[in-house]
């Protein structure tokens, strides 16, 4: 069914979908809580917003980059939707509109700075991440606001386990699947990935790839800062801190490859899952909610030591 460069992708998100098998499976064996259909609801709800913005952070880590402002934007998101939302007549379409550009305006501002300025990914995204963090406060020193009721209606009707939210991850998923294995702009983002300098001497507009890129992952957040703030009822200039790194786990879980180039969305939902099930997990088994990020953390090490041998390897070929 799948050839190529397409299914090597696809069998690098593999072991990602085999531990989360496994963890239902555990999970299922020592709780008797966890098969509930209340616990599934709540564990699709919670890893519906981190799904959603690994999608972005999958796009800018396989043109070799990473953004770290993946979790202001987020939190402004939520602001906006806060201020805007309730506003009659225009509220809604106003507020989500607003929300989306803010989302790209930010990525301009990354892609910008790494093309233009080269200025390193790391450092320009954590730099315009706290600029949006700083701009968040100010118009929402903290938490509260008004989500429009018409909105919260349309983003919680609910289908089974999921919700409007849930599906509407789904479908990002499929447009970015789609995008990525089947477009010419999905093989140049791998192009770009791969070697950037061979990529231009293809004809690759390899700058703007990347700038898009970041836009993606931009607009991708603030869709993620909305389906948030439906969940908690407010806007928060605080609450999409974790998504940042927790987004990049996520896509790395899931077999996206830190230096580019390698990995598939669909890894990142299993990823995004995978994480979401250690939360709960945790949660059922009363244990401190620090040592979630020590297991985050230990993730990303991990990934980060097998990346760099598999790098080493390839070099000495």
């Amino acid at each position: 069914m799948f050839k190529g460069s397409l299914r090597k992708h696809l069998w690098q998100a593999m072991p990602a979908f085999a531990i989360l098998a496994a963890m239902i499976a555990f999970a299922s064996v020592f709780s008797e809580k966890f098969a509930t259909y209340a616990n599934i609801k709540n564990v699709i709800s919670q890893s519906s917003t981190l799904a959603i913005a690994a999608i972005g952070q999958t796009f800018v880590l396989l043109q070799g980059g990473i953004d770290l402002s993946v979790g202001s934007t987020i939190s402004l998101s939520t602001v906006i939707l806060a201020q805007v939302s309730s506003v009659p007549g225009v509220g809604i379409p106003l507020a989500l509109i607003t929300a989306v550009l803010a989302g790209a305006l930010v990525g301009l501002i990354n892609g910008l700075g790494v093309v233009r300025f080269r200025i390193p990914p790391m450092i320009i995204t954590l730099s315009t991440g706290s600029l949006v963090k700083g701009i968040a406060l100010l118009i929402q020193p903290k938490p509260g606001g008004n989500i429009s009721v018409t909105l919260l209606d349309i983003l919680t009707a609910k289908a089974g386990v999921l919700n409007t939210s849930s599906l509407m991850a789904l479908a990002l998923y499929a447009l970015a699947f789609l995008t990525l294995h089947y477009t010419r702009y999905g093989r140049q983002v791998y192009a770009v990935g791969n070697d950037a300098l061979h990529a231009r001497q293809s004809g690759v507009a390899a700058d703007r790839v990347v700038v898009t890129t970041y836009m993606v992952s931009g607009m991708v957040a603030a869709v993620a800062g909305m389906v948030l703030a439906m969940r908690v009822f407010s806007g928060d200039p605080l609450i999409g801190d974790n998504y940042s790194m927790d987004s990049v786990a996520a896509a790395v879980v899931g077999g996206v490859s830190l230096i580019g180039g390698s990995g598939s969305v669909l890894g990142a939902l299993a990823g995004a899952l995978v994480l979401g099930m250690i939360n709960n997990m945790m949660n059922m088994l009363k244990v401190f909610a620090y040592y979630q990020y020590i297991i985050k953390g230990a993730i990303l090490v991990l990934a980060l030591l097998v990346f760099r041998i598999k790098r080493r390897a390839r070099t000495t070929c």
